[in-house]
């Protein structure tokens, strides 16, 4: 005899205690991490002497790139410790013994991992970039006070047609040291001057060249050039935030700064399939956080009378964190352009669905 149970109180059932528990071990896990984070950098913000105030901006700006990175692994862990203690003490058996099956008690899970991944998702792409982008230039500034010449990024990037380099920058992306543009000619690329400049400031009207700044003409055989002192404006649009974000081997951008860069109007320091994981890998973010619930629901299969003995809480969890390894190592993939961009972001997931659904099959079997 079975009897179907409503639909609103098996929801409230299961996605109460769940986001309880994924919010809980983000916190858990966040606070380590920055913990860590703070550890790390804390002598250098000390040796500048910002004092417990640089600590905390630190920490506050640095705060939702470590919600972000952690929250998959927080939903896998808050899975498992909402259906465990379900299992063992006969709940999730009720409710098989009910009429509902596994997958269908999933239909019921299932809206908590997709708003805690759409609520992800909203902080990936519109308060991490502010923050981290305030944090870069927040850090360069300090360096700078302190003359602190180690923490002086170089950086070479493009925007058109022309490639850049700049040997230091410094004043938060407002004074720029040894700057060299090569200037192509878009058709084909063959370079046709280039001009060194040895600083430039950022001012209200744009930027403004020190003296002596310099220009190499190519000849239309490439192979002569002609050296003189250069007097016309300046060959640079990339603003000072622009630049300072480029320092950033992994800075994060907004979808609008994403398509800024793909269609030309915004400086690259990267190749065009970073910007595109960065956005892909963002907007697949629910789908992942729906997955690594998906990979705990083999433990609802453990005989309560077997308890923690049962060794599938273990390998769940060594699973979840195979498959987190496994999308890094893809994604790695694709951000060198070696695997196209939607096949890098899908594939650790596919392979985790299909992995967690033969999983349960077996389960069913047996």
């Amino acid at each position: 005899m079975s009897f179907s149970l409503p639909a609103r109180t098996l929801s409230y059932f299961f996605l109460k205690p769940l986001l309880v528990r994924i919010l809980l071990c983000c916190a858990v896990l966040t606070a380590l991490l920055e913990i860590l984070a703070l550890l790390e950098e804390a002598s250098t913000i000390l040796s500048r002497h910002l004092g417990i105030s640089g600590l905390l901006h630190f920490s506050l700006l640095h705060l939702p790139t470590l919600i972000t990175e952690i929250m998959p692994l927080s939903v896998m862990i808050g899975s498992l410790l909402t259906l465990l203690p379900m299992t063992l003490s006969s709940e999730i058996s009720v409710i098989h013994a009910a009429g509902l099956s596994t997958l269908g008690m999933y239909k019921h899970i299932l809206p908590a991992p997709l708003l805690i991944g759409v609520i992800t998702m909203v902080i990936q792409f519109w308060v991490v970039p502010p923050c981290e982008q305030a944090l870069n230039i927040w850090w360069n500034i300090t360096a700078t006070q302190v003359n602190d010449q180690d923490a002086f990024p170089n950086v070479w990037f493009r925007q058109g047609g022309n490639i850049s380099h700049i040997g230091k920058v410094s004043a938060g992306g407002y004074t720029l040291s040894d700057i060299t543009i090569y200037q192509r000619r878009p058709s084909d690329g063959i370079l046709l001057r280039t001009e060194h400049f040895p600083a430039l400031q950022a001012t209200k009207n744009g930027w403004q060249a020190a003296p002596n700044a310099l220009e190499i003409s190519i000849d239309s055989t490439q192979t002569k050039g002609r050296l003189k002192n250069y007097s016309g404006p300046i060959p640079l649009s990339a603003t000072p935030r622009q630049i300072i974000n480029m320092t950033v081997a992994n800075a994060a951008y907004t979808p609008s700064q994403i398509w800024s860069v793909l269609v030309g109007e915004s400086p690259a320091s990267l190749p065009v399939s970073n910007y595109l994981m960065s956005f892909f890998l963002g907007l697949f973010l629910p789908l992942q956080m729906a997955v690594m619930v998906l990979i705990t629901l083999p433990v609802t299969y453990i005989p309560p009378r077997a308890g923690l003995r049962n060794p599938l809480p273990v390998y769940v969890m060594g699973a979840g964190l195979g498959i987190v390894i496994l999308q890094g190592m893809i994604s790695a993939l694709g951000n060198a352009g070696s695997l196209p961009v939607l096949l890098a972001v899908c594939s650790g997931q596919v392979i985790a669905i299909l992995l967690s659904l033969t999983w349960i099959l077996r389960m069913e079997e047996k």
